[in-house]
């Protein structure tokens, strides 16, 4: 049987393109933000990206610098330019779905335009029904939300964000037997899923199971409260540049396991800006993991050094001196 946020898609259909995107204003600017204390190779990839730009405004050229814009968190350019991208080459799901990312956190209403278009496209695609589900969730359409979580369910049975999102509505509602089933279910397929522990113990608190939501709670506390999605197109591959890419390039690297390429990574990010400290703690934190506690510890020594009235950095010292270990800490 077909699911509700299939025939949904069917009917988005019924839009056409030109309708459904409409063109960017002011076409011929091309988006600056501003650049002041960014690290210089941050600074030089963005020229060279609007330069491909200004020589060539094709679909491509755009898309590639709203993909520079989108890796360092300049939303409002990346959005921009992927709008000129989709306007000139609109069969490309990935320009709108990642228009829709840009907007995703501060503008839902926004973004659901601009997923559902991507969505026509990307039907078999688990994330892009997560993503969709999430702004239809804030905007109050709630069951279209509970459709497309059961969608990417079904797509991903490995992965537990769709679980955890279908428990978080029916919590929201009150139905605490739904919510439990579902997020159990996501703990099943990830039981270090901090989402589904933290929403779990209130579940269990609701239903009188004190002891068992206690348990969850104290774990939760332990583990990050926002997951890391693999997703393709949500993900551009560019050459990472600056110390924020370089660091997420490094966690992707670590969790992928290939360590020395991550180590590279992390050393490349601290190069760029030396003061960017969870280059550092990811640095630290990955030899600690690899037995090389030596390097580790004087990797944080550098740091206390460059900023001895850092609080984190001593924390995280005497972590690794007391043989506790490290997390590695800051944005993903």
């Amino acid at each position: 049987m077909r699911s509700a946020a299939f025939l949904l898609v069917l009917g988005l259909w019924a839009c056409s393109p030109e309708e459904a995107a409409p063109p960017p204003s002011n076409a011929n600017a091309i988006p600056l933000p501003r650049l002041a204390g960014v690290d210089s190779d941050v600074v030089a990839a963005i020229e060279a990206a609007r330069a491909a730009v200004a020589q060539d405004p094709s679909g491509e050229n755009w898309g590639r610098l709203g993909n520079r814009y989108f890796v360092h968190d300049f939303l409002a350019e990346a959005a921009q330019c992927f709008a000129h991208a989709e306007e000139l080459e609109p069969t490309r799901p990935v320009w709108p779905y990642r228009r829709g990312l840009c907007s995703i956190d501060d503008d839902p209403a926004e973004a659901e335009q601009h997923l559902a278009r991507a969505l026509l496209a990307l039907d078999d695609h688990a994330p892009a029904h997560e993503n969709y589900a999430h702004v239809l969730a804030r905007l109050g359409r709630e069951d279209e939300a509970l459709a497309h979580y059961e969608r990417a369910s079904a797509l991903d049975p490995r992965a537990p964000q769709p679980e955890t999102g279908l428990g978080q509505i029916y919590l929201a509602r009150g139905e605490l037997e739904a919510a439990r089933t579902h997020l159990e279910a996501a703990l099943q397929r990830d039981p270090r899923h901090g989402e589904a522990h933290t929403a779990v113990a209130q579940v269990y608190f609701g239903l009188g199971r004190e002891k068992e939501a206690q348990a969850h709670a104290e774990l939760s506390r332990t583990l990050p409260q926002t997951s890391r999605r693999e997703d393709v197109y949500a993900n551009p591959s560019v050459p990472p540049a600056g110390a924020r890419a370089r660091t997420r390039m490094g966690k992707l690297l670590e969790r992928q396991k290939q360590f020395d390429q991550a180590l590279e990574q992390y050393r490349s990010a601290l190069a760029s800006n030396p003061d960017y400290y969870a280059a550092r703690a990811g640095l630290a934190a990955l030899l600690n993991r690899l037995g090389r506690s030596d390097e580790a510890v004087e990797v944080l020594r550098e740091g206390e050094r460059r900023n001895p009235d850092s609080a984190q950095v001593r924390e995280d010292l005497q972590r690794l001196l007391d043989g506790k270990g490290l997390e590695a800490r800051g944005e993903e």
